[in-house]
């Protein structure tokens, strides 16, 4: 007896099918992907989700591209690692990376359907499966030629459920594509900007504003920590590659949390600077590495033209000492081939002028200065 409640129970826990196919370009991963996609595996035993990706069509699709929306983030690589994040938590989904185009090239050379070669391959990839799902009502018709076994089953084809496509994400202001789309795919998309300087020059606090009013992450000067700890300016030249390696995580960790822009309170070529100004030393290779492979959407240069503060750890109150010094590490920037947003006025003038040069980054409208649609107003340069 109890073995046959057992069975019942299996029968009525069984999924409608056993392995399930769905497949796209992803081009962006979106809300309306992930629902169908989730759809699907609550009747699969398995679901392959299939990344279908082709760079010459997507250099085509992308070629008069001028949206908001971060190109590099828009690479088979970066969509295959959004798909991975988001369904790692669901056993029965696999994710897999599929190039088209060489069965897409071959299909042509021989006068096939552009469908001929790929099918097969999906068919050596995931073996047998029952169901392929799609968003496109016109795909069922290829689906029941290239796999008569499996049932073709159409998903929200009015796209009731979520009304957007991937074409109209690719063609809006990245503040407003980026509700539409999946936490981890987010995570990869967050832009990142630097505010740089010398002491004293106010981009801390300038960094702690700006993050509250934009509702999002920041961090704060690794090395600055690190000293506040010790009670000295400078804890030792052996300590600044720590430094460097410390403030690279931070800033990874504030890109993760952030709310489209993460805001970075120096980098590793100031932390170079200091050993210098400091120690007395020359350069620190590891921050020169970190230099080169670091992307930031928007780089300010905060000149020391706010009042100079003695916080116990500062050296160089002299206005002309401070205004040497950030000639100096401009120069470095510059001859590393950064292009800077200078901030050199009071207070609330740099406040201003970052918070434009941030929301225009994230794709906010502004006229005279003024911004039109979400976000707090800001007065013209």
């Amino acid at each position: 007896m109890q073995e046959l409640m057992t069975d019942q129970r299996r029968s009525i826990n069984a999924c409608k099918y056993g392995a399930g196919f769905f497949g796209g370009k992803f081009l962006p991963f979106h809300r309306g992907h992930l629902d169908c996609i989730l759809r699907c595996a609550s009747e699969c035993e398995k679901l392959f989700v299939v990344l279908m990706h082709n760079d010459e069509e997507e250099r085509r699709i992308l070629s008069d591209y001028s949206g908001c929306f971060p190109e590099r983030s828009l690479s088979a690589h970066v969509r295959e690692l959004a798909l991975r994040a988001e369904l790692a938590p669901f056993e029965n989904i696999t994710v897999l990376s599929y190039d088209c185009r060489p069965a897409n090239e071959r299909a042509a050379r021989e006068s096939k359907h552009p469908w001929f070669y790929e099918c097969q391959d999906m068919v050596k990839l995931m073996g047998h499966f029952d169901v392929a799902y799609s968003s496109e009502p016109e795909y069922s018709a290829n689906f029941q030629r290239f796999y008569p076994w499996a049932a073709p089953v159409v998903l929200d084809e009015q796209r009731n459920r979520y009304p957007i496509s991937a074409t109209a994400i690719r063609s809006m202001p990245f503040y407003e594509a980026y509700g539409h789309l999946p936490r981890e795919y987010q995570k990869l998309v967050n832009k990142k900007v630097l505010f740089t300087g010398t002491e004293s020059c106010g981009k801390s606090t300038l960094v702690r504003k700006l993050a509250a009013a934009l509702g999002t992450s920041f961090t704060e000067e690794q090395g600055k920590l690190a000293c506040e700890r010790v009670g000295l300016p400078s804890p030792g030249a052996e300590q600044y590659p720590q430094f460097v390696c410390a403030q690279v995580m931070a800033d990874a960790e504030a890109v993760k949390r952030a709310n489209m822009v993460a805001l970075c309170d120096t980098d590793a070529i100031v932390t170079e600077f200091y050993l210098n100004v400091l120690e007395g030393r020359g350069s620190l290779p590891v921050a020169r590495e970190v230099a080169r492979i670091n992307e930031w959407d928007l780089v300010f240069f905060v000149e020391p033209t706010v009042p100079w503060v003695d916080d116990g750890l500062r050296t160089s109150p002299l206005q002309a000492q401070r205004e040497a010094q950030a000639r100096m590490l401009r120069v470095v920037y510059e001859n590393l081939g950064y292009e800077l947003i200078t901030l050199d006025g009071d207070y609330r003038q740099n406040y201003e002028r970052a918070l434009y040069e941030i929301q225009k980054l994230l794709g906010y409208h502004f006229d005279d200065g003024k911004e039109q649609g979400n976000g707090p107003d800001v007065e013209s340069e």
